[in-house]
This record gives structure tokens, sequence and C-alpha cells, in this order.
């Protein structure tokens, strides 16, 4: 009887853990969750170690790739990596232009040129002009401005305008929207009729002609700039020009990437925007001032108006042509520019001997020919073949030569 209790007790032990241990294989094979059971009883299971290969596809899912980094980036600054790596250069400081030089320029919006930047008047189409998106960006706080000085630009918060100031300044009416937030700044709203860009009809630009050592690139960077209103008075006589504010052109050119414009010409469609327009040099603009030591402006040192025309188209050229002198230039044009040369001076001489040799076998021919005519006339007289009569041959051209005498003067009398 022990011993059948005893071996009954064995089994029971060896199939209590043999459940064990498949109830043990179905918690493992199940996700691991945590919940409430039907009894309100917390139930928790464990999930399993992760293998090798469930390591790699974590790691897969979690390391974000290139591209993904990329994608953030965008979606972070709203700019390609392409904008962003541009907008670096533009904002490089003049630490490595060994050469450079500093213009002032006065666009004036009434050449065809320029007249992008001016039409249209009014908004038409999604469209605008270069004022009303500096008016917009600067009524809304989001463009900051700095007083006109004579003769210098300071962008510091000392020299900094507010938006009333300006638009009271101008006679631009306006409306005052409270700040939502405390410590929030008040925006101001400007109705279309009442911007005043159809009077806006030139611009100051400040530009930096540089070379650029670490790109290896020559080119005219805008540094600043100035709407010009033109207004007449009361008694119609020519409209004076009002510069408002500088404006630093690193704090407008992202407003500008957001706006297209139309170039003069054929095709009217919208092509490149108003950044492209600036970057790519469209404008044409008069050098009034270039800096220098003593601040003048060129109208003060050349007061006289073809004397300053010129000043002003030769300080262009210059500026420009500048780029001709810094590249080392390749010899083989020069080269065979030079055998071209010499090969033509070749021809033209062996041609110009040609022609003296013609010329004088041509007078030696001449020369024999009018020998045989003397000698022919030195012959005295011939036999008629038909009368058989001398006939005296200088008597008979003489008298030959009279009659046609005769027949052109009864012509010309006729």
């Amino acid at each position: 009887m022990l011993l059948a209790a005893s071996a009954e007790a064995q089994v029971s032990v060896r199939r209590t853990s043999k459940k064990e241990k498949e109830t043990k294989s179905q918690t493992a094979s199940k996700p691991a969750t945590a919940g409430k059971s039907g009894k309100g009883e917390t139930a928790q299971t464990t999930a399993p170690a992760p293998t090798s290969a469930n390591n790699a596809a974590v790691a897969r899912k979690t390391t974000p790739t290139k591209r993904n980094q990329q994608t953030a980036t965008v979606n972070a600054s709203g700019k390609t990596l392409r904008q962003q790596a541009f907008d670096a250069y533009q904002k490089d400081e003049a630490t490595e232009t060994p050469w450079q030089h500093i213009v002032y320029r006065e666009l004036d919006l009434n050449k065809d040129v320029n007249a992008s930047l001016y039409f249209p008047a009014e908004p038409q189409d999604g469209m605008t002009n270069l004022f009303r998106v500096i008016i917009d960006a600067f009524a809304k706080g989001e463009l900051p401005a700095y007083e006109y000085l004579d003769g210098r630009e300071v962008f510091t918060e000392k020299y900094r305008v507010k938006q009333q100031d300006i638009f009271d300044k101008f006679e631009i009416y306006y409306q005052v929207k409270p700040a939502t937030q405390r410590g929030g700044q008040d925006t101001y709203e400007i109705d279309e009729s009442d911007v005043p860009s159809a009077e806006v009809k030139s611009y100051y630009i400040k530009e930096r002609w540089e070379f650029d050592q670490k790109h290896s690139k020559y080119q005219a960077r805008i540094l600043c700039i100035c709407p010009v209103l033109h207004r007449r008075g009361d008694t119609g006589a020519d409209a004076v020009k009002y510069p408002m504010f500088w404006l630093n052109y690193e704090d407008l050119r992202p407003f500008l990437r957001d706006h297209m414009i139309v170039s003069q010409g054929m095709n009217t469609a919208a092509r490149y925007t108003m950044e492209e327009f600036f970057t790519l040099g469209q404008y044409e603009g008069t050098i009034y001032k270039e800096q220098d030591l003593r601040g003048l402006t060129l109208s003060q040192q050349y007061p006289n108006a073809d004397t300053l025309k010129m000043k002003q188209q030769e300080l262009d050229e210059e500026l420009r042509a500048f780029e001709d002198s810094i590249w080392v230039k390749d010899p083989a044009p020069v080269l065979a520019d030079r055998r071209t040369k010499k090969a033509k001076t070749a021809e033209q001489t062996a041609q110009t001997e040609v022609s003296a040799v013609a010329t004088d076998a041509s007078a030696s021919a001449g020369s024999a020919t009018e020998a045989s005519s003397d000698s022919s006339a030195e012959v005295g007289s011939k036999k008629n073949r038909r009368t058989k009569k001398e006939v005296d041959m200088k008597a008979a051209a003489a008298e030959k030569e009279k009659k046609a005498t005769t027949n052109r003067s009864v012509r010309r009398s006729r």
C-alpha cells in the first residue's frame, strides 16, 4: 500500500511539472500585456527577450536614415538643405575677400529692366510689387527697419524705427491691432487703397563688389535697400524724393523668396522670384556714390552733368571689367590668334607681290603694243590690195581720227 501511494505521488508530480512547462511556454509565446483580469485582479505577463534578429529590426526602425534626417531638417526650418547652404553662403562676412569696392545705386523703376519691381501697382492674380511686400512685413512687425541717416547706415536697436512713427511721418493711414498676449507687440493693418506703392518709383541700394577667395567667385552682393517716395507738392513742381528707411537685405530676403515676378519681353510667365531677381543682377541702377574716406557723392565731386555721367559710366565699366584681371589667361588662344594673324599677313604680302608682278607684266605688254604700233606706223606706205595703189598709213590714220572727232562733235550738238 505504501509503495502504491508513493508511485501515485510520483506520477502526480510529473503531471504537475508537465503542466507548468506547458503554461510557461504558452505565456512566453503571448505578447507582453498588462491589464486587469475579469475578476478585478491585475494580470501581468512578461515579454520574451529580443533575439539578435529582433535587435536588428528594432535598430532599423528607430535609427533614422539620411533621407529621414534631411526631411526632419526641412520640416523643422521650412527650407531645404540647398536653401540653407545658400543662406549660409549669403551671410558670409567679408573676411575672405582680398578685394572689394562698395557703391550706392539708384534703381529707377521707370526703366523697363526695373519695371518688374513696380508693376502691378495694385495686387493682381496673386502678384504684387516690391513695396507692398516690404510694407506688409513691416506693419506686422516681422521686418525691422532702420532710420535713414545722411551718409551712413546703422543697423542697431538704437536706430530702429517704429511702425507708427513711419506711418505718421509719410501720412500712411493705418489701424492698430493690440497684442493678444501679455508682453506682445501691437500690429498695424493698412488698407490696400492706402498703400502708397504707386509713389515709390525708385530704390537706393548699397552694393558690394567683391572677390570671394573662399569660393573663387567675383560678384556683386546687395547689403541694404531703401524705398524712396516721389511726391509732388501743391504747386505741381517736380516730384521731391523722400527716402523712407533702410532695410538689411538679409532680413528682407526671406520675404522676397515667396513672391514671383514677371520679366520684361514676350514671355509674360512668372519665371523667378524677387530674390533671384536681385541675386542674378537683373536690375539696372545708376551709381550716385562710392564709399571712400571723404563720404561725398559723385554729384558733389563732379558738379558738371556731362562729367558726372562720364564718371558714372567709367566706374561701372571698371567694376564689371575687374574680373578679367583676376584670372590667369590660357596662352593657347593667344598663340593661335598670333599664328592666324601671321598667316593672314603672309597671305596679304603674297597677294601684294603677285599684284605687283601682274602690273609690271601688263605695263610691259602695253609698252610692247605701243612699240609695235609705232613701228607699224613708221612703215610708211602700203599697197591697196584692190586698187594696187600705195597708201600713206599715217595720213590714213590721221584722216580716220579726224572723221571720228567730227562724228562725236555732231552727236554732241544733237
